[in-house]
Parts: structure tokens; C-alpha cells; sequence
């Protein structure tokens, strides 16, 4: 037997004879590899059997994995997950605060939806807790103006549009911009035989955003429109709701209704005038992909009757211009839904670059107050315009009581205003211990100045929460003895829980008067060495306002107490008293002293109180 081997290095096996009736009767021929593993390979052959369960085995690993994927939606496995949502910015919003996708299914894809909401969250949460960081170190002047509907709208519907905005600028032009260049390379290499071809291709681009970027501008105003109308929806609810006592006692129900209607229809107007700008968008740049594909399709046509280019080419040319379209539009309305997320993080940064209180303070610590403090020639003015104080002067030591009186808008709050920093004086001097307040740090300078408003503030928490506000290290005696002083001990004995019982939101549970003495009780449990009470005893009986001014006279041994009044049963024990009138002192001394002036604004004050017995 002839054995006949023919082999070479590129694994193709060439017999050449001139004639294969001639080889011998008993010729073999074998064909032998230099490469051991593809001996291997021949030799490990799977049955049928074993090739079908391999092939299932791993396509169920890849299912696992990854889901279906292919090009037609049939076969096509995504992951991703939606809120319900209306066509308001509010409820859209929710969507952007909690949005991730994944172009797979499967397990890689659960992981990847998983990491990308993740990091949704933590970047909406970093941007949402600054934003109510500044929110709560901005000067009081700030909430004059703005309502709190606009600030919660701004922390909770505003900040998720930063995911968006960060989506958008590195994942979008990236893969379009990759993508166009590719095409268009493609197109200009393979179809110059057709110069309509290569030109359309670079046009489309430029085309397509002159359009967006002309109304850009016009897409941010609706875009901010829309959520000042959400803003003021928003308010309306928390005003009425706030309120609630006020509207139901009036029979306002219908006229707060009416307004929320017509808040409610205008967000929803503003809304639909920016989605209009953005159909308007849409449309012209399809208008514009479709008008490139006409006009090419002539040339294509002819070069095809004319033999320059085959008819399968049609098909691939309509699908890369199809594909630039796409690509192009997702540049386009990149641009044009940034305006929208823009507008929001506008309204955010508005906030977080607002120069807070801090701003006008150094960081020195303000270890404890000594002697007291002092006011040179202190003026301010709102930021409307209004003067509120000129060039007032005064002084309080500790171990004293003094009192700020006059009559309403004399200008008493602003100037207690400016001794813990809530307001800075335009000209003029606060000072501690003889050295200006601007020197600490806002924290420490707070800690050594209490604040009673007259507005009485509780919050929906136990009894003794509310209380421990103001000196959290308090212990429960010195709560005890705080709700003492401030006349509140016997009613908070007589609730159900005591200190433990909430008061509900806002104190629903407490009257008026109770709720004043509870913000007493929180002022006087703090270790601040200077305590600001303005119109402590408005909303008390005669009886335990007595008790209060008593158990003051007792509490002026440790700190200096500063009294803002109209009652004169709560002033005339004031060691001095500053009679204030249009921003201005205008007579400083005890009560017996104001009172021997015949023709004093202080004398006429107690009189129109107390007629001419006084």
C-alpha cells in the first residue's frame, strides 16, 4: 500500500495529480496536522446529543446572565423600573430622583440597575441635604419674601435634576458623537461616487442644532415658568394646611379650594407651554432628516439606474442616514432637555450660593459672656428699603433687666435682631465683652444668646423634647425646673403623659398660652448667658404672667435678660427701659425715672395703658 502524506503550515491540504484515475488501486491518502490541539479537537467530537445539551447549558448561563438581546424588540432584555408620573414637573421629577436602567437583562443586568440607583440616590441626597443645609443657615430676611412652598419645591423637586444633567452630559455625546463619526466615515469612504451622499451626511448635524440652539433659551424660560407655577401649588397646599384653623373658622374652604384650582391649572398650563417647545423641536428635526433623505434619494436612484452603486445599497444607505437622524436628534434634544434640568438646578444653586449668616461672621469661639453687651450706633435697613433702625445705642450687663418698648414697628425686634446674629447691622457695632460680634463664629455666638419669639414655635415631639431643644445635655430636673419658672409645670403634669406626650403638629393639642410657655420653658433651660424674650407674657393670664415677671427677677442673677413688651406689667420692673420710636431711641431709664417726664413719649404710653390714675 502507497500512503501518501500532504500536509503545510496553513492547515489546507492540495493534492495535485494529473490524473487521480493513475494513483495505485491500494493509495491512501491521510491527511496529517503539525498542530497537536486540532488532533485533539478532531478526536474530542461531541455526540449530537452532547453538542445540543452544551449549546442549551450555555445559553441558559447567557439568559442568566445578561437576558435576550438582539436587534428587533422581540429579542431585546432590558432592566429598568418607573414611578407613576403626570405631565407636571412635580410628579416627573420623582422619576428623575429614583432613575437607573440597564441595556441588559438577567443578573448583570439586576447589578447594573442596582449600582446606577445607588449612585442616584446618594448624588440626589448629597445635592438635596446641602441645598436644606443652606436653607437653614440663610439670614431671616430671606423667608420674609420667599414662602415655604417654593423651598420645599426646590429640595424635593428641583435637586433631581442633577442625575439627569450628569447622565446627559456623559453618557449621551459620547456614544452619539462616537456613533456620527463612524457613519459618516463610512458613508464618505464606501459612497463618494455620490457627493449628495457625503454632504447630507455632514449637514445633517449642524441642521439639526441650529434649530435647538435658537430656542434653547426660550425652552429655559417655559422650563422655569412651569416650576415657579409648581412652586406656588406647592405653597398653596402648605399655607392652607398650616392654617387649617384659620380657614375652617372663617369659612374659607371654598375660596382656599379656588385657589389651589387655579394654582393647580396654571402649573399644568406653564407645563404644557414648555412640552410644546418641545414637540415644535422634535418636529423639525424630523423634518429636517427627512428633507436630507429625499434629496438623496434622487442621486441614489439615478446612480443606481447607472450602475455606480447596487441596489442593496439603497437599503444601507437609508438605514445610516436613519441611524445620523437618530444620533443627531439625541444631540439636539440634549441641549434642549438640559434647559429644562437647568432651569431646576438654577433654582437650587440660587439657594446654595446664597452667602449664609456665617458670611458676615469670623470663626473665632465665644467661650462665655462676663460682663454683657453693648450697641454703638447700630442702623439697618431692610432689603426693601424700609429703615427699620438709626444709629441706636444701648447697653445691658449681666444681673440685669432691660427692656426695649414702644409702639408697634418702633423698630424693638429688628434691633433684639441683631444681638445673635440674625440680622448685621449696616453701620455701627454689636459688641460682647467689648469686641464685635462679627468676630465669632455664628454656632458659639448662638449658644451664648437665647432666643424666646413671640410667635410661640412647638414642635410635633414629646413635651420634654420641646423643651430640651434648647439645651440638649439638660438634665430632667433642670426641665423640671425651666417648666417651673415658665408656669408650665402644672398643666404638663395634668397630660396624659406627661413630659412624654406629644403635642401634635404645630402643639394642636395645647392652647395658645400653653404653647407660649413651653417656648419659655425651652429659653430658660438653655445655659445662654443672654436670654431675648419678645412679648413673653402676651398670650398669659394676669395671674401667671405675675409669676412669670417674678420668677424673671430671680432668673436676671445669672444672665442678662432683654425684654421686648407693650404690657407695662411685664417693663416696669426693667432695671432701664429704652422707649423706642421709628427706629430710634428716644428715652432711656427706669419706670419711675421715664415717668416724672411731664411731656415723655414713655409717660404717654403707660397713660393711654392705664388712663390718667397712672
Amino acid at each position: 500500500m502507497t500512503r501518501i502524506a500532504l500536509l503545510n503550515d496553513y492547515q489546507k491540504v492540495a493534492l495535485r495529480c494529473a490524473d487521480w484515475g493513475s494513483l495505485p488501486a491500494d493509495c491512501k491518502v491521510e491527511v496529517f496536522h503539525d498542530h497537536p490541539w486540532e488532533e485533539a479537537e478532531i478526536a474530542a467530537r461531541l455526540a449530537p446529543f452532547d453538542i445540543v445539551m452544551a449549546v442549551v447549558v450555555f445559553s441558559l448561563v447567557l439568559i442568566f446572565l445578561v437576558g435576550a438581546f438582539g436587534s428587533s424588540a422581540s429579542r431585546r432584555d432590558a432592566t429598568n423600573a418607573d414611578l407613576a408620573e403626570g405631565f407636571d414637573t412635580a410628579t416627573r421629577s420623582e422619576n428623575l430622583a429614583n432613575v437607573s436602567n440597564s441595556k441588559v437583562g438577567g443578573l448583570l443586568g439586576f447589578f447594573e440597575y442596582r449600582y446606577q440607583l445607588r449612585t442616584t440616590h446618594r448624588l440626589n441626597h448629597r445635592i438635596r441635604s446641602t441645598l436644606f443645609s443652606r436653607l437653614l443657615e440663610l439670614p431671616m430676611t430671606h423667608f420674609s419674601d420667599a414662602s415655604v412652598g417654593d423651598s420645599v419645591y426646590r429640595v424635593l423637586y428641583d435637586s433631581p435634576s442633577i442625575s439627569r444633567i450628569c447622565y446627559e452630559l456623559w453618557v449621551v455625546p459620547i456614544l452619539a458623537l462616537y456613533t456620527i463619526a463612524v457613519v459618516i466615515s463610512i458613508m464618505t469612504y464606501s459612497y463618494s461616487v455620490v457627493p449628495s451622499v457625503v454632504w447630507a451626511s455632514w449637514a445633517i448635524l449642524p441642521a439639526g442644532l441650529v434649530f435647538t440652539l435658537f430656542v434653547a433659551g426660550f425652552a429655559r424660560k417655559r422650563s422655569g415658568e412651569s416650576r415657579e407655577a409648581g412652586a406656588a401649588t406647592t405653597a398653596t397646599v402648605e399655607e392652607s394646611m398650616s392654617n387649617i384653623v384659620a380657614v375652617q373658622s372663617l369659612g374659607a374652604n371654598k375660596r382656599a379650594q379656588e385657589r389651589f384650582e387655579h394654582d393647580s391649572a396654571e402649573s399644568f398650563k406653564r407645563y404644557r407651554a414648555y412640552y410644546l417647545v418641545v414637540i415644535a423641536v422634535i418636529l423639525f428635526q424630523a423634518m429636517i432628516g427627512l428633507a436630507m433623505i429625499l434629496v438623496v434619494f434622487f442621486d441614489v436612484s439615478e446612480a443606481i439606474i447607472n450602475g455606480r452603486m447596487s441596489a442593496g445599497d439603497y437599503a444601507v444607505l437609508f438605514a445610516y442616514f436613519v441611524l445620523l437622524i437618530a444620533e443627531t436628534g439625541a444631540l439636539g434634544t440634549l441641549w434642549f432637555y438640559l434647559q429644562d434640568n437647568v432651569a431646576a438646578m438654577h433654582r437650587v444653586f440660587q439657594i446654595i450660593d446664597s452667602p449664609p449668616d456665617a458670611a458676615a461672621h469670623g470663626d473665632r469661639v465665644l467661650p462665655g459672656i462676663l460682663r454683657g453687651l453693648e450697641l454703638e450706633k447700630a442702623s439697618y435697613t431692610y432689603p426693601d428699603g424700609t429703615r427699620a433702625l438709626s444709629e441706636v445705642s444701648c447697653e445691658g450687663h449681666i444681673g440685669e433687666i432691660i427692656a426695649f418698648a414702644g409702639s408697634t414697628g418702633a423698630g424693638k425686634s429688628t434691633l433684639a435682631y441683631l444681638i445673635p446674629g440674625f440680622l448685621t447691622a449696616e453701620s455701627g457695632r454689636v459688641l460682647i465683652d467689648g469686641e464685635d460680634i462679627r468676630a465669632f463664629s455664628i454656632a458659639s455666638l448662638r449658644r451664648n444668646v437665647a432666643f424666646v419669639f413671640q410667635e410661640a414655635i412647638v414642635f410635633d415631639d414629646t413635651v420634654e423634647n420641646n423643651i430640651r431643644l434648647g439645651n440638649p445635655d439638660a438634665s430632667m430636673a433642670e426641665i423640671e425646673t425651666a417648666a417651673r419658672t415658665a408656669g408650665a409645670l402644672e398643666f404638663i403634669e395634668r397630660l396624659p403623659l406627661g413630659f412624654q406626650t406629644r403635642v401634635g403638629q404645630a402643639g394642636g393639642t395645647l392652647s395658645v398660652g400653653q404653647k407660649q410657655r413651653l417656648s419659655i420653658a425651652r429659653g430658660l433651660v438653655s445655659p445662654a448667658r443672654i436670654l431675648i424674650l419678645d412679648e413673653p407674657t402676651a398670650s398669659l393670664d394676669p395671674e401667671t404672667e405675675n409669676a412669670l415677671v417674678a420668677a424673671l427677677r430671680a432668673e436676671r442673677e445669672r444672665r442678662l435678660l432683654i425684654v421686648i413688651a407693650h404690657r407695662l406689667s411685664t417693663i416696669r420692673t426693667a432695671d432701664r427701659i429704652y422707649f423706642m420710636d421709628e427706629g430710634r431711641v428716644i428715652e432711656t431709664g427706669s419706670h419711675d425715672d421715664l415717668m416724672q417726664l411731664p411731656e415723655g413719649a414713655y409717660r404717654r404710653f403707660v397713660e393711654l395703658q392705664l388712663g390718667d390714675a397712672a
